[in-house]
């Protein structure tokens, strides 16, 4: 009878062990899961997959390092998701970008602000800013130590030039209707790849952009290329896409 009895008092026992150790690895799974959503819905990623911005990351632990009041800043629209306008200070080509100081990197609110379109002076909400878009804001700019900005627009709007009006200025530039400097932004020559800039103003404004070549051996080329000289191109075909052109001849000009 004892026997018995230790028996059931052994194997309640172990069930309650086992309830336990269940309750803990749900609880474990669940908290998880919530980093996780967190994390996803607080961090940016590029369309390739690299991380560019973690908003999920505390301020707190971060000093600021100077505070901008009342500027005016502009850069190209990452993402527009969640609550956050991210913009980048330059252009993405994979897992490697092309940074220009005419543009800022900076997360901002997305306080539903009113939005003018660049051209056309019309009136939109914050939903009018998509993925390409350039935008031009004024607030109190946030630089952090560990590289994060942080930009708060107040009460004034957003000037948005829309990706595809951003395009046509890169086509009028690339067909000669629009003047402008072209240097070497950087050139590998082990593997013949060049990220060439292309500067260029509209209205107030500098909208350079930057094209990536590969220089092939039917690419002729004039001149030694380096970082930041001037440079004069010819294409093979302006009539397909940007993304898709192929220098023909590349000549260095020498000052």
């Amino acid at each position: 009878m004892k026997k018995n009895i230790i028996i059931v008092i052994c194997v309640i026992l172990v069930i309650i062990l086992l309830g336990i150790i269940l309750f803990n690895t749900r609880k474990e799974t669940d908290d998880t899961r919530t980093d996780e959503t967190e994390f996803s819905h607080s961090a940016i990623y590029d369309r390739d997959g690299n991380l560019i911005y973690d908003a999920s990351k505390s301020k707190e632990i971060e000093e600021i390092e100077e505070t901008i009041e009342n500027t005016t800043i502009q850069g190209i629209v990452e993402l527009n998701h969640n609550g956050y306008i991210y913009i980048f200070n330059g252009q993405h080509f994979g897992e490697y970008g092309f940074e220009m100081q005419e543009y800022n990197r900076a997360n901002i609110d997305n306080k539903n602000q009113k939005c003018i379109d660049y051209y056309t002076l019309e009136e939109y909400d914050s939903n009018y800013i998509q993925e390409g878009d350039i935008i031009i804001c004024t607030g109190d700019l946030k630089k952090y130590s560990m590289g994060d900005n942080d930009f708060d627009t107040k009460d004034n709007a957003i000037t948005v030039l829309k990706s595809k009006d951003y395009n046509k200025v890169k086509n009028e530039r690339l067909n000669n209707t629009r003047t402008g400097v072209i240097t070497v932004g950087e050139y590998y020559d082990t593997t013949g790849e060049i990220y060439v800039k292309y500067d260029i103003s509209d209205k107030e404004y500098k909208l350079p952009f930057v094209l990536k070549f590969n220089i092939t051996d039917d690419t002729q080329v004039i001149g030694n290329i380096e970082k930041g000289k001037e440079l004069k191109i010819q294409y093979k075909d302006l009539n397909v896409p940007v993304d898709e052109l192929e220098i023909r001849t590349i000549e260095v000009i020498e000052k």
